[in-house]
């Protein structure tokens, strides 16, 4: 049986020179079995263009969400934003990109420079076919993908980067391919690829970008699993069943709580090592046991890991961080899909009246980090003993 695939997905865009808005506009769905992106360029720049870019992706995302086929989705896009009567070009361009978790890839582009189809770290070349919908010529290609391979789309103001400047004829697409070349390997994520290319196109543009620049990234790679078990079942009977659960489960697994660390580790025939180089003002010092990738403590490391998680938006920014809450933080973002056991017996401790009142809600706090999860496209599912 394959591994299964997950479809990363990033995107970064910097404004044109002296506009507040982007006249670019990048939207990403998850769907059953895969993942839809939509990148457009509105005509000029400055908020008409945004308005009309983002029409254009918000409209062609939910109709591809509903199943709709290319030609009712064109024609939507046709019907609602016509051509300009004086330059007699539309008044947004598109590239759909639909990758499903099987690696199958459909790609549909109009008037957006080519897609980039990076084969296992190499340029591989698209075999498109024109196709042409009421009065647009639509680029269309089908491929399959696999781990390893990375498909970029970006907006025109990324191939014209340093055009009569610091470059005569700008970045064009070939040098921009060989720049991905040297940038994409197995620990990039999408999000960090997708923010260089536009820093790089940026920089290329002395800082004063001569328009409106956007790049998506879709990686696709192995599907990430995880598990993560905090207190313990209100039934003590039910330890040994929960406990051997969490450590069938696929992936990397984490624990939280000394109580919750002590079961396990009486289970496993072990004793918990504490590691205090990793203790902070804030957060008690992390644990270790053999086959368990992290062991934390519990209510204030969770809490902590609540608010990492409401600020942090890449696994990148966490890297290199010792302390326990952000050890956490970075493996809810590294999984993509994360089982959470969660123990609701009461530790007698928590009732003491002189302690914080936040001792109380680590049940609260859970649901809120798995709540939270959801929202950023993970797939989580909760068990409450």
């Amino acid at each position: 049986m394959s591994e299964p695939l997950f479809i990363e997905s990033g995107g970064a865009h910097v404004c044109k020179y002296g506009e507040i808005l982007c006249g670019d506009s990048l939207s990403v769905a998850g769907i059953s079995g895969g993942k839809l992106m939509v990148l457009s360029d509105g005509l000029g720049s400055g908020v008409k263009a945004n308005i009309l870019a983002t029409l254009t992706t918000k409209i062609a995302l939910r109709l591809m969400e509903r199943g709709l086929p290319l030609e009712e989705v064109v024609a939507t896009l046709t019907d609602t934003l016509p051509e300009c009567k004086v330059r007699k070009i539309a008044y947004s361009t598109f590239t759909l990109l639909k990758v499903l978790d099987d690696g199958r890839v459909y790609l549909a582009e109009f008037d957006n420079p080519p897609t980039f189809f990076m084969k296992q770290g190499y340029k591989s070349q698209l075999q498109y076919k024109d196709r042409v919908i009421g009065s647009r010529k639509i680029r269309e290609a089908h491929v399959h993908a696999n781990a390893g391979d990375w498909l970029v789309t970006v907006s025109d103001g990324e191939i014209h980067a340093g055009i009569g400047g610091l470059l005569n004829l700008g970045w064009d697409w070939d040098k921009i391919a060989k720049f991905l070349e040297t940038q994409i390997h197995e620990d990039a994520s999408a999000q960090k690829v997708a923010q260089i290319l536009v820093d790089q196109a940026n920089d290329l543009y002395q800082d004063k970008p001569g328009d409106d620049t956007t790049v998506g990234v879709l990686k696709v790679r192995p599907k990430r699993f995880g598990s993560f078990m905090i207190g313990p079942p209100v039934k003590r009977d039910d330890d040994g069943a929960v406990v051997k659960k969490f450590l069938e489960a696929p992936g990397r697994r984490i624990l939280s709580g000394g109580t919750t660390a002590g079961i396990v580790a009486k289970i496993l025939g072990q004793d918990v090592v504490v590691d205090l180089s990793s203790m902070t003002e804030k957060i008690p010092p992390i644990g270790k046991l053999d086959g368990l990738e992290l062991v934390t403590e519990g209510v204030h490391t969770v809490n902590a890991t609540l608010e990492i998680l409401q600020s942090v938006q890449d696994v990148d920014e966490l890297v290199g961080k010792r302390d326990g809450a952000s050890k956490l933080a970075w493996e809810f973002l590294y999984a993509d899909s994360i089982d959470i056991y969660l123990g609701q017996a009461i530790n007698p401790a928590h009732l003491n009246p002189n302690l914080p009142q936040e001792m109380g809600f680590k049940s609260r706090s859970v649901q809120a980090i798995a709540n939270l999860l959801r929202s950023k496209g993970k797939e989580v599912r909760l068990e409450i003993h």
